[in-house]
């Protein structure tokens, strides 16, 4: 049966907890989200722990109804996932965030509290190495595509690599299927944008290589440091509701363009070619990276610069025009095929001539 309390409310989370007869001090209601109801919970002996209930709308507008299933897959996949990373990868400083309880009835998820800080918001912070981070999270990722290739994301049926997370696939078209307005927002041909969408954004619903994470950005890398010393820190991976099988190009893609923003906008630190030079060197004799894959994580990488920086400001009307001008410069070197133009974008400036070789891109 379904939960009877109202888990969109501190009140109600708490009245919950008292009736699992689940120990606490304190909830806190966290903001930042759009999408889900998510609590830091204080138990007796002051150990926190992050509650997230999916209700059947968005968080920040009840009015949008969203499938509160995706919280089931973010359960399966924090269940499945961590051992087989931990085999490929036992020493990284990543780790995917630690799974506690969920109830399905409730749609409620306990997790491990990875810190307040996100690598987008801590990416300025002057004790923190984030090309090294960079690194970290390029093999990490790398590990996760590789070791999960025969990874089913089932509810039902754990063989079934054919099944995959319905929301997590709609949801990641919705950059492709508003590239258009961007384009003509900005003085970019609307038929162009069109073509981009029909012919790479259709691919994501076939898309069957690995597991993805689904939403792999700095802003879901949850950064703390794991001393007083403040010179190693613990890369927190979270948000996994969003998680499907897909192509390991569009993670890349994603986390790729938002580095790219970060170094543009918040200090030049280098996160852009760490990330890629380690994931690149870690998949290196991976027949999967092509020239296919280049062209998918290129597209990608465009699609978001060209997109996203358009809703959600970086900078003024001027230094948007010009990302939406560096991403369409980037889409048409792909449907061009002009790998020359591709090899000296924004893209891989900074990247290491192994991608010369690895890629055949020149």
């Amino acid at each position: 049966m379904p939960s009877t309390n109202d888990l969109t409310t501190e009140d109600g989370l708490s009245t919950y907890l008292k009736a699992k007869n689940v120990e606490h001090t304190f909830i806190t209601l966290l903001t930042g989200g759009t999408a889900n109801y998510v609590y830091r919970a204080t138990l007796p002996d002051v150990r926190t722990v992050i509650y997230k209930h999916a209700a059947p709308y968005l968080h920040s507008n009840k009015a949008f109804a969203f499938d509160p299933t995706r919280m089931d897959y973010e359960d399966r996949v924090l269940e499945i996932l961590p051992p087989l990373l931990k085999q490929q990868i036992p020493k990284s400083a990543v780790h995917a965030v630690g799974w506690y309880s969920y109830d399905r009835d409730a749609k409620l998820l306990c997790i491990e509290d990875g810190g307040e800080r996100e690598l987008k918001k801590a990416y300025s912070d002057e004790r923190l190495d984030v090309k090294r981070i960079g690194e970290e999270v390029g093999r990490w990722i790398a590990a996760l595509h590789t070791c999960s290739t025969e990874t089913s994301l089932s509810l039902t049926d754990e063989k079934d690599l054919n099944a995959n997370n319905p929301v997590g696939v709609a949801i990641y078209r919705y950059s492709y299927n508003n590239l258009t307005t961007a384009l003509v927002e900005y003085g970019h041909d609307a038929e162009f944008g069109k073509y981009i969408n029909e012919v790479f954004g259709s691919k994501l619903a076939t898309d069957n290589e690995c597991v993805c994470h689904g939403d792999f950005w700095p802003g879901n890398v949850l950064v703390k440091f794991r001393d007083e010393k403040e010179q190693d820190v613990d890369l927190t991976v979270v948000d996994w509701e969003m998680t499907r099988r897909g192509t390991s190009a569009t993670d890349v893609g994603q986390f790729a363009a938002e580095s790219f923003l970060l170094d543009r906008f918040r200090g030049g630190k280098g996160l852009l070619p760490a990330f890629l030079n380690a994931y690149s060197a870690a998949r290196k004799d991976d027949p999967i990276i092509d020239r296919e894959w280049v062209r998918r994580m290129a597209v990608h990488w465009a699609v978001h610069v060209a997109f996203w920086p358009t809703g959600v400001k970086w900078v003024d009307r001027e230094g948007t025009e010009k990302l939406v001008d560096i991403g369409v410069g980037v889409l048409r070197a792909v449907v061009d095929g002009d790998w020359e133009t591709l090899r000296a974008s924004e893209l891989f400036r900074d990247v290491d001539d192994i991608l010369t070789t690895f890629w055949e891109i020149v």
